[in-house]
């Protein structure tokens, strides 16, 4: 899969510049790369946030905190590497066949939520011992499929667009480097979407928002 300096050097080639950089962490010394390094983390984040990509998917079971809620039963926590918070794991009951007795089994329905809330880096529910599922902050670029890739480089490309090509024309082209990446977007949504038997689909049209 692509590097940082790939997707960076697709960013360029989609505005049209003549230039390449060989690196962006730390710069290589070019205007190029001194404005890759100050937008990338930036573009990589917005395309991430908004959804339920597969592949940026995280589960942890989350440590105790004091709670500061008189609402809430326990608190915990935000993961560092946590954006978005999707899902608390609610504790499946089975039934056993021939006793009927009820028994608690360690596995659960990844698809149903418990209640919660978020305030700042603190997770407030009701359940104990709770597992998170989260979107993570992933910065391994080599992990991102092929159509989420093409999709932050247009992305990239829409904040480059305006000091690399300047003016109206810099503006013009910076949104509709933006639309693209909506478009592209969507297709990598569809395709995560595709990949899980769950009926919860990533969000990434919060981009056209974002603008």
């Amino acid at each position: 899969m692509a590097s940082v300096v790939q997707i960076c050097n697709m960013a360029l080639s989609h505005i049209g510049a003549d230039a390449r950089v060989s690196s962006i962490s730390p710069p290589d010394g070019s205007v190029e790369a001194g404005l890759c390094a100050t937008f990338y983390d930036l573009a990589r984040t917005e395309m991430l946030e908004p959804g339920n990509w597969a592949f940026a998917l995280k589960r942890t079971a989350l440590a105790q905190v004091t709670n500061p809620s008189t609402v809430w039963a326990y608190a915990y926590a935000k993961p560092a590497d946590c954006m978005r918070a999707l899902r608390i794991l609610r504790p499946s009951i089975a039934v056993t066949v021939f006793t009927q007795d009820l028994v608690l089994e360690p596995h659960t329905d990844d698809r149903d939520s418990a209640p919660f809330d978020v305030e700042g880096e603190v997770i407030l529910t009701n359940e104990p011992d709770a597992v998170l599922v989260y979107c993570r902050d992933l910065t391994d670029s080599t992990k991102f499929p092929a159509s989420f890739t093409s999709a932050l480089s247009y992305l990239l490309a829409s904040y480059l667009a305006g000091p690399i090509v300047k003016g109206n024309e810099g503006v013009r082209l910076g949104d509709g480097m933006r639309q693209r990446a909506q478009s592209m977007a969507d297709l990598s949504a569809a395709a995560s979407a595709n990949a899980s038997s769950t009926d919860t689909l990533p969000q990434p049209t919060l981009l056209a928002v974002r603008a």
